[in-house]
């Protein structure tokens, strides 16, 4: 009996040239590409555009697909206005990155679910690790980057909201995850992330602004590990990362600054193949 892939992407307009490509990946690699369906998210305003590439350049997609438009929240607004002069990323873009926060508002009758960022190709079939996120008794299964010990550069050593904190435990990447939004809605994980949220506001240098440290600390301890090939990254930091690991690699992940669609981006012919669109830098 077939069954249902559900994938979430959450992009603004700049991240379009990426999301096509992901989007390429995904299906060119799926044994069975009509069982996908994708649950996009994008800015306000922005549906239009993105429906239109869609239509495009998969005219006859063979994969079901619906787009909603975010906008933030008076909380979220305020924390990305707060928060932007502490990293790189645009407010638009920022927006779009917390959206995932919201799925289970932004498409209520989601359960299961593969969350992907728009800046990765699959090169394996996305079934594969819908059911590889079995999630274990828990809410979300993602592949670990590391541990809190490398978050030491980046947190203020004596904030009283890390002291739970211990620096063995692993931490994961949030551009690659397999999660439950329904058990989202049931164990208030939204209302978790919103009080991290809250949290870091009133204290921005304790630690690291972004998606990666509100969802590590909402999750500590508590996600399915997945195989390190599902999410090599970040590719859009390192020039150095092992060729084999690359090759190996089933879900390759720009993450950082120097995405491979940009004059500058870094493994381009890891990712030219997928391209769709734009002509990249």
């Amino acid at each position: 009996m077939s069954e249902i892939v559900d994938i979430a992407m959450c992009m603004n307009r700049v991240q379009f040239i990426g999301a096509l490509a992901a989007i390429n990946s995904i299906v060119r690699n799926a044994e069975h590409p009509q069982e996908i369906f994708f649950h996009f998210v994008v800015g306000v305003g922005e549906s239009p555009e993105f429906l239109q590439s869609i239509r495009e350049y998969f005219p006859d997609p063979g994969f079901r697909y619906e787009i909603k438009e975010f906008g933030p929240n008076p909380l979220l607004e305020d924390y990305i206005r707060a928060g932007q002069a502490f990293t790189y990323a645009t407010s638009e873009s920022q927006v779009l990155n917390f959206s995932r926060y919201y799925l289970a508002e932004i498409y209520p009758s989601l359960r299961k679910v593969i969350y992907l960022d728009a800046d990765l190709v699959v090169r394996a079939d996305v079934a594969d690790l819908f059911h590889l996120g079995s999630l274990e008794g828990h809410v979300l299964a993602a592949v670990s980057d590391g541990t809190f010990d490398s978050w030491e550069e980046y947190t203020k050593k004596d904030s009283r909201h890390l002291r739970h904190i211990e620096s063995k435990q692993l931490t994961f990447n949030n551009g690659v995850f397999v999660t439950d939004v329904s058990k989202w809605r049931e164990q208030g994980v939204l209302e978790k992330l919103e009080g991290w949220i809250k949290i870091h506001r009133q204290a921005l240098e304790d630690f690291y602004f972004g998606t990666q440290s509100i969802m590590n600390l909402a999750f500590y301890r508590d996600f399915q590990q997945l195989p390190a090939a599902w999410n090599v990254q970040p590719m859009g930091w390192y020039d150095d990362i092992p060729e084999e690991t690359i090759r190996n690699g089933k879900i390759l992940h720009w993450a950082g600054r120097r995405k491979p669609w940009l004059a500058d981006g870094l493994y381009k012919e890891y990712w030219i193949d997928y391209a769709v669109g734009q002509e990249p830098g």
